[in-house]
């Protein structure tokens, strides 16, 4: 396999093609399930997933998804919505168990009340296989307004390489120090 690199840039060559041209999964496809109307639109890698519940003082929704592959998912997420002006909640959290909004209650014009807009980012780790994962989100209100409306936008941002990618990756490697250390 050396003799294949005969000179340093061959083999750097060899490995940036093999890292560029590494496989990587499926995006994950989402679902929400709840209570009222519930929409998904996905296209790629990112996924709309919405609610609108209406009348309604409080809802709670599930996000779902499904690891393609085992290994670590990362996301971008921005949860936005409306759920009326006194005594707002909104609240996200992963299946994980960890909290990424838990806001209000709030009245007349603290956000989350007359509308809120969150962004970050979060990881799931350690995922198998199959393994179902995902988000819970919703809120509640004390107002005469009696709507609930919200969207969760989720832009995977990190996708698990395909198996064997990395380690040929090594090997194009190895090679480039073979290389090198031949010329010298």
């Amino acid at each position: 396999m050396l003799s294949l690199f005969s000179s340093g840039r061959t083999a750097l060559a060899a490995a940036a093609f093999l890292v560029a041209g590494a496989v990587q999964a499926a995006p994950v496809v989402w679902a929400i399930t709840g209570p009222g109307t519930t929409s998904a639109l996905q296209a790629g890698v990112t996924a709309t997933l919405s609610y609108n519940h209406s009348p309604a003082s409080t809802g709670t929704w599930q996000v779902r998804g499904t690891a393609v592959e085992a290994g670590d998912y990362s996301f971008d997420w921005n949860y936005s919505g409306f759920h009326a002006f006194f005594r707002v909640t909104a609240f996200l959290g992963s299946t994980d168990g960890d909290t990424l909004v838990n806001a209000g209650p709030e009245s007349c014009c603290t956000e989350p009340s007359a509308g809120f807009n969150y962004s970050g980012s979060y990881t799931f780790t350690g995922l198998t296989a199959g393994e179902v994962f995902g988000f819970n989100l919703g809120g509640s209100h004390s107002d005469s307004d009696r709507r609930l409306i919200g969207s969760l936008l989720l832009t995977q941002t990190s996708m698990v390489s395909a198996p064997g990618t990395l380690a040929l990756a090594g090997l194009a490697l190895l090679a480039l120090g073979a290389s090198t250390r031949r010329k010298s």
